[in-house]
């Protein structure tokens, strides 16, 4: 199940990076998965809660980084 929800986490972050997060839909996200759309909602609430994931797994990356940086 954890593998899933990092793939939807890094699919949906290169879709919204190439088409905007409003140019996404959930459907969008579950094709480039390879799961159903109604699937994601096994793992995430909405759009929103996927877009959140991303800003969460991005900011523990830079503090990583940061604290290897020192």
């Amino acid at each position: 199940m954890e593998n899933t929800k990092q793939k939807i986490i890094e699919k949906a972050l290169f879709l919204f990076a190439d088409r905007g997060y409003e140019g996404v839909s959930m459907r969008d996200i579950a094709r480039a998965v390879g799961i159903k759309a109604a699937s994601l909602y096994n793992h995430f609430i909405s759009k929103e809660d996927i877009f959140n994931s991303i800003i969460d797994e991005m900011s523990r990356r830079y503090e990583t980084r940061a604290v290897q940086a020192r």
